[in-house]
C-alpha cells in the first residue's frame, strides 16, 4: 500500500476511536426528536445483528482480503478510497470487539426506528456506496 493510504487510515481511525471515547456514558440531544448522541454497547455484529465471535473472524478475513487486494491491484487512489474506508471501518470496530468486548455505537436518528451506529459504520457504508458507484461508472466507460 502507498504511504499516504496509511495516513488516511490513521486519520479515520483516530476520528472513530476519539469519538467513541468522548461519548462514553453520555446522552446528548443534538436536534430534539431527530438526532441524539446515545452511548450504546453493541455486542453483536453490524447494527446489533449476530454473535460476537463469528463477527471477529469475518472481520479479520475481510481486513486481510482488502489489504491483499489493494497490494495486488495497486489501483488509482480514486479506486482505492472505497477499500480504504471499508478497511478503516472494519479495523475500528474490530479494535472495539477485541479490546472492549463490544462496539461503541452512539449516533441515533430518533425520527425513525434505526439502530445506533458510529463513524466506523459510516466509513464502511460510504465505502460500499462508492465501490458500487465506481464499478457502475467503470462499466459504462468501458461500454463506450
Amino acid at each position: 500500500m502507498k504511504k499516504r493510504y496509511y495516513l488516511y487510515i490513521l486519520v479515520m481511525l483516530l476520528i472513530d476511536q476519539l469519538t467513541k471515547f468522548l461519548v462514553i456514558d453520555k446522552t446528548i440531544t443534538i436536534i430534539p426528536d431527530f438526532l441524539s448522541i446515545i452511548y450504546t454497547q453493541n455486542y453483536g455484529g453490524a447494527l446489533g445483528i449476530g454473535r460476537l465471535s463469528p463477527i471477529i473472524f469475518l472481520s479479520i478475513i475481510l481486513i486481510i482480503g482488502i489489504i491483499y487486494f489493494m497490494n495486488k491491484c495497486k489501483g488509482k487512489i480514486r479506486n482505492n478510497i472505497p477499500f480504504i474506508m471499508i478497511l478503516t471501518g472494519s479495523i475500528g470496530n474490530l479494535f472495539d470487539r477485541l479490546f472492549r468486548g463490544y462496539v461503541i455505537d452512539f449516533i441515533k436518528f430518533n425520527i425513525f426506528d434505526f439502530p445506533c451506529f458510529n463513524f466506523a459504520d459510516i466509513f464502511i457504508v460510504i465505502g460500499i456506496i462508492l465501490l458500487v458507484i465506481f464499478l457502475v461508472l467503470g462499466k459504462k466507460e468501458k461500454e463506450l
